[in-house]
């Protein structure tokens, strides 16, 4: 059996239509709605017993106990594994689960088995919110399936897979069912992503995504280019020596890849944090260098139960707009408002509302409570001076600081955590950080790690779905597509996309043949901002004809009017 385990602020699903023909009876199909619990998605497999159902309610209490839950929803997930027990096996005992975890004195849900459902969750951004966990009835002395990799010594050698099973486990993910407003149906139609079994978790960036990627990330950076940031990247993989010194072996070794070399365990990194710590270490810095900030966009790993259920929102590989600002005590409070001034300016230019909410010491930390006192009443004190309401999410913090998290709003009114900053005075403590101050002695500074868009790739599903794949001027991957009326007109065409191209614009030629109201179409559908359309008329007026994604239609523009008009609307991101 294996279980993704999330403490959330709520879940809502509504029961679509029967997925299976092993489908439960249900009395109605009402959209559902669940707050402040632990859902439980669960995939069975094959000799999941009572044993093994026994095991899970037992460390779902063990989870729940940490938290101070005692409200679950047992959740059909059948993404989590390719070996699932036959439906009617499976729904005995997601039964049997759901009477023992009432019996144990959990108040229990569970959602309909076999039935495809529309979902949303807002998980908390705690350090354990998210669990991912393996059971099976392995006997006494046997050794468990492990949900992290074991050392390469351990490891039984695989047998080779075969030409043909590997072209068989070669296509792409199947994302049938799901509403039209999915990130997921739009990336696959607008061609920005697909998913394949060969990478479970992971994504495939294609041109037009990987294009809207890179744009983020220079957007960003020009961001930071304002605030003094410097940029650095750190090696992939790490000697689990670094994560035990910053504490992230306790709290998130099974998150961890983990692989073996020369017989010293070694882990991809999840997170970007002890190692910038190391670049921290590398010379000896002055409090006239501080704020000292710090970016990163190195890729991470998180060896976490997902799949492509999830598309864009739970991946295992993944990349962040990563920053960590080591200060003085006494520039504390002015950085955190640059932050807020950042975020507040990013997501303005994005079109997305946001709140602020202060996420406080969980029972899982390290560190005295002297010092999450004193860090919870500055984030506190920053956003009353600025005067910006927010919410108190007890015992969300990270477990070495209390954070300020930020939930954007979409364009259809659904809230997302992506953003965060939190104030940390463990892990400088714990890797012997120091400055030289102004009375020449050793002074230990503060780290503030700092996030706006959060993971990229959440990012873009989030805001794929806000803008519907409209993407504005300024951000979509391709700007312009140029449509020759027929192929007398290629030519002239040809130098109409050029010169667009050698203004900056991203720029699409469709010179396939076909008809002009069958190019419109298809560049309408790819939600193209504008088509340019050259016919005759254009070519020998030397002018082209331009067609917005709205259906305005303008005729004699010229050339150059134009690629200063997409280019002022780059350079001011509208």
């Amino acid at each position: 059996m294996r279980i993704l385990q999330q403490h959330l602020d709520f879940i809502e699903y509504e029961p679509i239509g029967k997925e299976i023909s092993a489908a439960e009876e249900i009395p109605d199909k009402k959209k559902q709605r669940y707050e402040e619990l632990v859902a439980l998605f669960v995939s069975v497999e094959p000799g999941d017993d009572d044993e093994v159902v026994k095991k899970a309610v037992e460390g779902t209490k063990s989870f729940l106990e940490k938290l101070k839950v005692k409200r679950i929803i047992i959740y059909p997930y059948a993404h989590l594994s390719q070996n699932l027990a036959r439906p009617k096996d499976a729904l005995e005992v997601l039964k049997k689960m759901e009477a023992l975890a009432r019996e144990s004195g959990l108040e229990t849900y569970r959602a309909p088995f076999g039935w495809n459902k529309a979902f949303q969750i807002k998980v908390k951004g705690h350090p354990l919110a998210e669990q991912s966990r393996i059971y099976s009835s392995a006997a006494p002395g046997a050794a468990p399936p492990k949900a992290e990799v074991a050392p390469a010594h351990e490891r039984k050698p695989q047998q080779e897979m075969t030409e043909d099973q590997l072209f068989a486990r070669i296509k792409k993910s199947d994302f049938a069912g799901l509403p039209e407003t999915d990130h997921r149906i739009i990336g696959e139609r607008l061609d920005l992503f697909s998913f394949q079994e060969t990478s479970p978790g992971m994504v495939y960036w294609h041109n037009k995504g990987l294009k809207l990627r890179n744009l983020l990330i220079e957007f960003m950076r020009g961001e930071l280019a304002k605030g003094g940031y410097i940029e650095i990247s750190t090696p992939a993989l790490v000697s689990n020596a670094l994560w035990k010194v910053s504490g992230h072996w306790d709290h998130y070794k099974q998150n961890l890849f983990l692989t073996d070399m020369g017989g010293e365990e070694f882990g991809l990194k999840p997170m970007n944090c002890p190692p910038t710590m190391l670049y921290y270490r590398t010379r000896r810095w002055s409090f006239r260098e501080l704020p000292l900030r710090v970016s990163c966009f190195d890729h991470l790993y998180r060896n976490e139960l997902s799949g492509v259920a999830s598309g864009l929102f739970r991946v295992k590989a993944f990349s962040q707009d990563d920053a960590h600002i080591f200060v003085a005590e006494e520039q504390v409070e002015d950085e955190v408002k640059r932050m807020i001034d950042l975020l507040d300016r990013v997501f303005k230019t994005f079109g997305m509302e946001y709140k602020l909410n202060l996420s406080t010491m969980p029972d899982d930390h390290i560190g005295d409570r002297e010092f999450w006192e004193k860090a919870e009443g500055i984030l506190a004190r920053v956003m009353e001076a600025k005067g910006i309401p927010y919410k108190v999410k007890d015992k969300d913090g990270a477990f070495y600081g209390p954070k300020i998290d930020v939930d954007i709003k979409d364009s259809m009114g659904r809230e997302w955590q992506n953003s965060t900053i939190q104030l940390d005075y463990q892990l400088p403590q714990r890797f012997k950080l120091s400055y030289a101050g102004s009375d020449g002695k050793d002074h230990t500074p503060v780290v503030i790690h700092r996030a706006i868009f959060g993971s990229l790739e959440r990012f873009i599903g989030v805001y794929t779905e806000h803008v519907q794949g409209k993407f504005p001027v300024w951000i979509a991957p391709v700007q312009v597509r140029v449509l020759p009326v027929s192929d007398e007109n290629k030519a002239y065409a040809e130098k109409v996309a050029q010169a667009l191209a050698d203004g900056g614009i991203r720029v699409e030629r469709d010179f396939a043949s076909g008809t002009i109201g069958g190019k419109i179409r298809d560049a309408q559908l790819q939600k193209t901002p504008y088509m340019v359309v050259i016919g005759s008329k254009e070519e020998q007026a030397g002018s082209i004809a331009v067609r917005a994604r709205d259906g305005d239609v303008r005729y004699g523009v010229k050339l150059e009017d134009f690629i200063a008009e997409v280019a002022e609307k780059t350079r001011t991101h509208s």
